[in-house]
């Protein structure tokens, strides 16, 4: 993959070093939609041993904004319209406010071996806590606003599938709608129906400063705000899926530019695969979660090969190679 020129994207620390990007921070993000995959784990710290060496700082946001339809557990199975955002579905143990904070909580041995590694601090958060802020919350007015040339470098045509990348909540329910809410820019409000068939809500109206979702490959605008110099993802942004005409990352790239007039740098960590070299994916159920590992001692294997691994430009992982 051959990104646009005006941005900056590698698997290369070295190319990115020598970009010398702009930022006081490195950020690294995970959906919680399930436990985080060997593959999660990696890009986390990938993302923590680049910060050491460009000495930033590291946030770790779970993005439980995030209301891509086809990883959500709770959809009503009669109407695919219907979910709920990972910040109202409910923690599988009891002791957590929402599934999000369990999923964070899951991990935080992890990222406590990384930090004694590196010796760095890894800053933790959720997508939620920006609902309101005034950087992000423009940048999302200006995608909307800009709908038609969001749409057109999308490839495959986003409109098709959804309204917007963007969804409101139901204040009675905690249901959103999976197809995105419609924008309303004179009332600065994103309106959609409740296809809550238990609800008596018929409309649900939401400003857009208030509890809303955002399409996964659309939060990422947050960046130019926060002053993030590095965002790291992982491996499978690299390539166009399916028949899919633009790659994940490039998706970001220009949603950013289009959004903020500027983007970070990117850096690609690599795809995690079986012997055979086939990708292992968290929605495929293949490679291991974080409940079937020592995440301590899967910690300071991490830290030690990545740190090896920077010194080359590494696009694939064996998963027994950690």
């Amino acid at each position: 993959m051959k990104p646009p020129e005006r941005f900056d994207v590698t698997s290369d620390f070295s190319e990115l070093a020598d970009l010398n990007p702009e930022g006081s921070k490195v950020e690294v993000g995970f959906r919680p939609s399930g436990e985080l995959h060997v593959g999660n784990l990696l890009t986390i710290g990938y993302a923590a041993a680049i910060a050491d060496r460009l000495l930033l700082d590291l946030t770790v946001t779970c993005c439980d904004t995030d209301w891509s339809a086809h990883i959500h557990e709770h959809h009503f199975p009669e109407n695919n319209r219907v979910m709920k955002l990972f910040y109202r579905r409910d923690c599988p143990c009891g002791e957590h406010a929402n599934i999000a904070e369990h999923r964070m909580e899951e991990i935080e041995p992890y990222l406590e071996t990384l930090e004694k590694h590196f010796g760095i601090e890894i800053n933790t958060r959720y997508l939620s806590d920006l609902h309101g802020d005034k950087d992000y919350t423009d940048a999302l007015r200006t995608v909307l606003k800009n709908i038609d040339e969001f749409d057109g470098f999308y490839g495959g045509g986003f409109r098709r599938r959804y309204v917007s990348p963007i969804s409101s909540s139901c204040n009675v329910c905690g249901y959103a709608h999976a197809k995105g809410a419609s924008y309303s820019p004179g009332a600065d409000e994103l309106v959609a129906p409740c296809r809550n068939r238990e609800c008596m809500n018929g409309f649900i109206s939401e400003p857009l400063t208030g509890q809303i979702g955002v399409y996964y490959l659309v939060d990422p605008i947050r960046d130019p705000g926060e002053d993030t110099a590095v965002h790291v993802f992982g491996g499978d942004y690299r390539s166009a899926e399916k028949e899919q005409k633009t790659s994940k990352i490039t998706k970001v790239a220009k949603t950013t530019e289009l959004a903020c007039g500027q983007t970070p740098a990117y850096f690609l960590a690599p795809m995690i695969s079986d012997s055979n070299g086939k990708p292992l994916s968290k929605s495929k159920n293949t490679g291991k979660t974080v409940s079937e590992l020592d995440l301590e001692g899967f910690g300071v294997k991490v830290a030690s090969k990545v740190q090896d691994w920077l010194n080359e430009e590494r696009k694939n992982v064996v998963e027994n190679e950690i």
